[in-house]
């Protein structure tokens, strides 16, 4: 075969493996989205960074093979990668790596909860002794109102008799 045919081939072969990396990466997004909620916001947000950086690393492997110039082989490679990922591996590798994702994050999370526990019991017992400690305070404060004013009512009646 001639050497530009085995370039072009070469060319259409990472064109393919480019249109799989970029569906994989947005997965990955997907696989985010459904472990970690996201508001409107946040997804726009991710998939405008998503896209500035899939143009940008298409641009420049465009500029690496072929100097820049865009061939529709080059697409249709890109496009054939996409849908052969999508139609093989794209539905197990979002359900099975989320599924996974989250199982896990149930299991720190459980393990964070019986790690802090002993936190948290301290926490309420410290709660209760200040609730009780308060509460002892102002029943001491106001028998101690209540010895002032008998204490004022008994020095006034000592003064008037004398």
């Amino acid at each position: 075969m001639s050497p530009d045919i085995i370039l072009e081939m070469d060319f259409l072969f990472h064109s393919f493996l480019l249109g799989i990396l970029i569906t994989v990466l947005y997965d990955i997004l997907r696989i985010l989205r459904r472990t970690v909620p996201h508001n409107v916001l946040a997804v726009s947000v991710e998939d405008f960074l998503y896209w500035v950086a899939c143009s940008l690393f298409i641009f420049l492997e465009l500029i690496r093979e072929n100097n820049g110039t865009l061939r529709w082989f080059a697409v249709a490679g890109a496009m054939a990668g996409m849908l052969l990922y999508k139609i093989t591996l794209g539905f197990l590798f979002v359900k099975y790596v989320s599924l996974l994702l989250r199982k896990i994050l149930h299991f720190l999370g459980k393990a964070i909860r019986f790690l802090m526990r002993p936190v948290r019991v301290a926490a309420e017992r410290m709660e209760r002794m200040r609730k009780r400690s308060h509460s002892k305070m102002r029943a001491g404060i106001s028998l101690g109102k209540k010895k002032l004013t008998a204490g004022k009512k008994l020095l006034r009646m000592i003064l008037y008799k004398q």
